[in-house]
């Protein structure tokens, strides 16, 4: 698998850059806190987010399988060195969160070595769906707590 080089920014920020010029930020932010009812994995929790923050000639870019080869390569740097837990979820500010879904599922069943789980879930907040997933290295001895707990959290969104 090729991917673009990527390069930390911080130890769990990433940048990549396309041949077009558009700039990645990849990073995982400490997201231990939704889970402060687990105090036994809690910390070990990341949401994992992926920006453009720089966009150049984007007419001219067709799909660019190596921009997903270049995700996955960091989500394997991470669970590598961690064996911790990602979130991901699909950001519906332009209304193209089932795209991202779509996208991000395609990217997990095809590069998917089989050492990370995944669930699938919909919080809804105020009649308003929000898609997110969960990745869990396998190895993790709280898997299944984990699983557990998302569900729990994604069923118990909206309660005030």
């Amino acid at each position: 698998m090729t991917h673009y080089p990527f390069t930390n920014l911080s130890e769990l920020a990433f940048e990549f850059r396309t041949p077009h010029g558009t700039v990645y930020h990849a990073y995982f932010i400490a997201y231990g806190n939704l889970f402060s009812d687990y105090p036994e994995f809690a910390n070990d929790v990341y949401s994992f987010n992926l920006e453009i923050a720089l966009r150049d000639d984007i007419d001219n870019q067709a799909i660019d399988n190596k921009i997903a080869q270049t995700i996955v390569a960091i989500f394997e740097y991470f669970f590598t060195s961690r064996k911790n837990v990602a979130i991901y979820i699909c950001d519906s500010a332009d209304d193209r969160h089932l795209a991202r879904k779509r996208k991000f599922d395609f990217w997990f069943w095809k590069y998917n070595d089989g050492n990370i789980l995944k669930e699938d879930s919909i919080a809804v907040i105020a009649d308003f769906e929000i898609y997110n997933s969960i990745l869990i290295h396998k190895q993790n001895k709280f898997a299944d707590q984990i699983i557990a707990a998302f569900k729990t959290l994604n069923e118990r969104a909206d309660d005030k």
